[in-house]
């Protein structure tokens, strides 16, 4: 009996927690704005912020769940147990919109940008025009009071109306010029505290999707959603507890392919690299074989030089050479012995 007692305190108590971050949630969220980037981020900051409510909510039904058998504290569990499940997706699928926000954020932090561009310019563009139809300092004064621009004292007005022009053109063309240098772009340092923030909901959401897998208990498995998971898992791992277990067919016929065009880049490697051995072999014969027939062509015009220098000398002497050809030994007699 007490322990019943206990377990109805605390799925009061579970109750009670739930009622406190719906309302806390639901009044955030109201007015829904969709589209809005600063109500999406808002509304997530909140949700994470306050995550540890049906947390510990859910925690307390399964407690009660343990402690009574009575069948309505299992029933509760299970159905706590079952949108459980569906929270865990929820959180999950919190990071694609945490992506989609940053890029509404971006993409409405241009547009402004755009529209304000286009405002200074067109303000520029009409004083510009009123600046050119005065036709006395007194004109153009009024038309400055009027539009809202430069305005001129009474030392300004002595002055020639082309130099005053003159003035209030270059007050305008620096004033525009500092409005759009004060625009800031979508990743500037003005906006890294909402990316942080963008960060942190980022891995809360990740965190609270484990949390509450771990609490979506399953009756007939006897295990939390996260625990099938790992054991699902752990389930792929080819040796585990020592016994050499099967791998899965597509993880097979995965790691075949893998092999296949690992062994054909291997392949395409080695017949590069030979390749290349062949090229920078046969360019060193082709250089030495260039090189020998240089040497070659040098000796032959060496020896075709040298031919045509005896012919040319014989040509200038042809009686010397047909005289030297004719004597003999005995042309010159010997020296006679006293």
């Amino acid at each position: 009996m007490e322990s019943n007692k206990l377990a109805s305190l605390l799925l009061n108590l579970a109750h009670a927690l739930f009622a406190i971050f719906l309302v806390i949630i639901v009044t955030e969220a109201i007015p829904i704005r969709l589209l809005d980037p600063d109500w999406i981020l808002a509304l997530s900051a909140n949700l994470v912020n306050t995550v540890t409510i049906p947390l510990v909510g859910l925690g307390l039904v399964h407690i009660a769940a343990n402690l009574s058998s009575e069948a309505r504290f299992r029933l509760v569990q299970r159905r706590l147990s079952r949108l459980a499940t569906w929270v865990t997706l929820g959180f999950f699928l919190f990071l694609p919109l945490l992506g989609l926000l940053i890029f509404l954020n971006g993409q409405r932090i241009e547009k402004v940008n755009a529209l304000q561009k286009i405002q200074i310019e067109l303000k520029a563009d009409q004083i510009r025009k009123a600046v050119a139809e005065a036709q006395s300092p007194q004109q153009l004064q009024s038309a400055m009071v009027a539009m809202q621009g430069p305005q001129l004292d009474a030392a300004a007005l002595n002055q020639p109306l082309p130099q005053i022009k003159a003035q209030v053109l270059g007050v305008v063309a620096k004033t525009q010029s500092n409005f759009l240098t004060q625009l800031k772009g979508p990743y500037s340092k003005e906006y890294t505290p909402v990316f942080k923030q963008i960060l942190r909901i980022s891995l809360l959401s990740l965190i609270s999707g484990f949390g509450f897998a771990s609490l979506a208990w399953n009756p007939q498995a006897n295990d939390s959603l996260l625990t099938s998971w790992l054991k699902s898992f752990q389930s792929l791992s080819p040796n585990r507890g020592g016994i050499k277990r099967p791998w899965p067919r597509w993880l097979t016929a995965m790691q075949k392919r893998l092999k296949a065009s690992m062994a054909r880049r291997r392949l395409r490697q080695q017949a590069r690299r030979h390749n290349h051995t062949i090229n920078r072999q046969t360019s060193r014969q082709r250089r030495q074989f260039k090189r020998k027939q240089d040497e070659l062509m040098k000796i032959r015009e060496r020896l075709e030089k040298a031919r045509q220098s005896v012919f040319k000398g014989n040509a200038q002497n042809p009686d010397g050479v047909r005289a030297g050809n004719n004597a003999g030994p005995s042309a010159t007699p010997p020296p006679a012995h006293r």
